[in-house]
């Protein structure tokens, strides 16, 4: 009996340790799916104009049996979505006009107010006058969005900046703003260009962050360049659906996106390797605030005055995070035409109505591949060469040549060079990635297959 009363005791605070431990498993879980629920679903009803109600099945029923759990709480006057388990992982997202929706933990960043932008349409052309069968891109475009199965919610053809076709599933237009997942860092790469045009940026320079700015800090010989080209060295764990993983955490957890990914240590010498990198990305747009406001320079109005002001982008809008800066990363929502100006910008070489917004060697730099990316990946953006060890190209029925801004399940804005066109891709795709490209390239080949007068590459 002398040993039994601690064997006992010992026994039970092991069995309270792993109820509290599992305790605080299932909060995270909780506090990370229903974050992320919240703050997606309110951008989408308070600034897409979605049904909170068709939202659920329609964007996170295949991600994680477990989201199918959580409830949502829509206050329509207040302009607020709550999410949780029941009261497990409650969390409110707030809507900010002309920023979509912030997790509300503390207090709300303090946001300029954004003035509202005309929009300008994008010429529509005649599909044969542009190389195109017209019958066969109609029947093309008409057999994918028959079929439910690929969820794909638009696509839309430009050729010579003109419209050639877009086609967009039931409940959705071409004045409904999608999320963007990572083509925001394309988005982030162009609001940097545009310092650069201006004088605001050497990418060069070192990374102007604090943190790494001591003598005997190895993070300190991290440039803009490295950055952009996802070559900083730092250590991330890039996964999605882990609640224990840095892309949620980041994302939803951290009041700072970037102070997080800032705080990585060094897992190789900046410059030495290329490793993919949301943080990375989140950095830049923090980077991006330092500069400019140092400068004088609104970081805030900055992307709305610089970039969608004059493509007359009047849907558009960057995500910020708790601290104020933009998650760069994966948070812009713009329309199929919107995201089509942005391609169109870069294959225009940063001209717009005689304007030279971006430099006329950006988007060359961009698309010119990253030392050890396998020729894959340039300035936040992917390429669409092929591996030196027989890896395939990401669309095999477009040029070497193409760039994309590519984001998780399936949002893609492909820049064809060759044959001065921007495909746009937005909707739902399969989650695997080995599966991803699949629906779209069955897609594309089809599009691709009635473009009949395509120049010789």
């Amino acid at each position: 009996m002398l040993f039994g009363r601690p064997i006992l005791m010992t026994t039970a605070l092991v069995l309270l340790a792993a109820l509290i431990g599992g305790v605080s498993y299932l909060h995270r879980i909780a506090l990370v799916g229903a974050g992320y629920i919240a703050r997606d679903t309110c951008v989408e009803v308070f600034h897409a104009g979605r049904d909170a109600d068709t939202i659920p099945e329609m964007d996170f029923a295949n991600l994680d049996p477990r989201l199918g759990l959580i409830a949502l709480k829509t206050d329509t006057e207040a302009e607020t979505i709550s999410a949780g388990f029941g009261p497990i992982g409650r969390t409110l997202a707030v809507h900010i006009p002309g920023y979509g929706c912030v997790i509300k933990r503390g207090k709300l960043p303090d946001l300029p107010a954004l003035a509202p932008i005309t929009e300008t349409s994008i010429p529509v052309g005649d599909p044969a006058a542009l190389g195109f069968d017209a019958e066969a891109l109609s029947t093309a475009l008409d057999e994918e969005f028959a079929d439910p199965l690929p969820e794909h919610r638009a696509m839309l053809i430009l050729r010579k900046g003109q419209l050639v076709a877009e086609r967009y599933a039931p409940g959705f237009d071409a004045d409904t703003p999608m999320v963007s997942a990572s083509m925001a860092k394309s988005v982030t790469e162009m609001m940097i260009g545009a310092a650069v045009q201006e004088g605001l940026v050497n990418i060069d320079d070192r990374a102007p962050v604090e943190a790494w700015s001591g003598s005997d800090d190895p993070r300190s010989a991290i440039t803009w360049r490295h950055l952009l080209q996802m070559q900083s060295g730092l250590e991330f764990d890039e996964r999605y659906l882990s609640p224990f993983a840095d892309v949620p955490r980041m994302n939803v957890l951290e009041d700072s996106a970037a102070a997080f990914a800032i705080d990585k240590p060094l897992a190789h010498e900046p410059g030495a390797e290329w490793k993919y990198s949301t943080g990375t990305s989140n950095i830049l747009q923090h980077i991006l605030r330092v500069a400019l406001e140092e400068q004088g320079v609104n970081y805030h109005t900055y992307a709305r005055d610089k970039l969608f002001e004059p493509l007359g982008m009047a849907h558009t809008i960057n995500v910020p995070d708790r601290a104020g800066d933009f998650i760069g990363g994966s948070y812009t929502f713009a329309t199929a035409r919107e995201w089509a100006k942005l391609g169109q910008l870069h294959l225009q070489n940063g001209l717009w109505d005689g304007e030279q917004i971006l430099p006329a060697d950006w988007s060359e730099f961009v698309s010119t591949p990253a030392l050890d990316s396998d020729q894959m990946y340039g300035g936040q953006v992917w390429l669409n060469n092929p591996g030196t060890d027989g890896r395939e190209k990401f669309h095999p029925m477009l040029p070497d040549s193409t760039y994309m801004f590519f984001g998780y399940r399936g949002q893609i804005v492909a820049i064809v060079p060759e044959y001065e066109m921007v495909l746009v891709h937005l909707g739902r795709t399969p989650t695997d990635p080995s599966e991803e490209q699949v629906p779209i390239n069955e897609a594309w080949e089809k599009i691709m297959a009635a473009f009949v007068e395509r120049p010789s590459r």
